[in-house]
């Protein structure tokens, strides 16, 4: 993922680059992901990753990430997640600040949760994860409800 700002003139600054698995910016990307990713890695060990290839899925993929009550402060831990585990179509719920009490699936951190979605279109992808979320909960649980806002804005057919 990589952080822009789009100068006056047009021309691409980089922020940031963002490489990690557990941003939140990475894990749609990585839903669309189709190759094996192992297999990627072994390669860049073994110095031979340009003769590998990626094979990407074209479409689009939006991440609503959930969290923590009082995140990005200090944040109650312990809290039990309810709605997990139900099958989305082109959806993947990905763990950040979760762990076990037991049987059961407990907050542990700020961004808590990740829920992305691919859809033929950037509205379905967005609608698949909102869809996905609304079966999510936990005492405190906190969320925006304006992800991928300016894209569909953009992409509209009315615009």
């Amino acid at each position: 993922y990589a952080g822009l700002m789009i100068t006056e003139d047009g021309e691409p600054r980089v922020i940031e680059f963002n490489c990690r698995f557990g941003d939140p910016e990475t894990q749609p990307i990585m839903l669309r992901l189709r190759s094996d990713l192992l297999e990627h890695c072994e390669a860049a060990l073994d110095g031979r990753l340009e003769q590998e290839e990626a094979a990407w899925n074209p479409r689009p993929a939006l991440g609503v990430v959930l969290a923590a009550e009082g995140y990005p402060g200090s944040y109650p831990r312990g809290r039990e997640i309810h709605g997990l585990g139900r099958d989305a179509e082109d959806c993947r719920v990905f763990h950040a600040g979760t762990g076990f009490d037991g049987d059961k699936i407990v907050t542990t951190g700020g961004r808590v949760l990740c829920v992305a979605a691919l859809g033929d279109d950037l509205a379905i992808a967005c609608a698949r994860a909102y869809g996905a979320v609304e079966d999510i909960r936990w005492d405190g649980m906190q969320y925006r409800k304006d992800i991928g806002w300016r894209a569909l804005q953009r992409y509209s057919p009315e615009s």
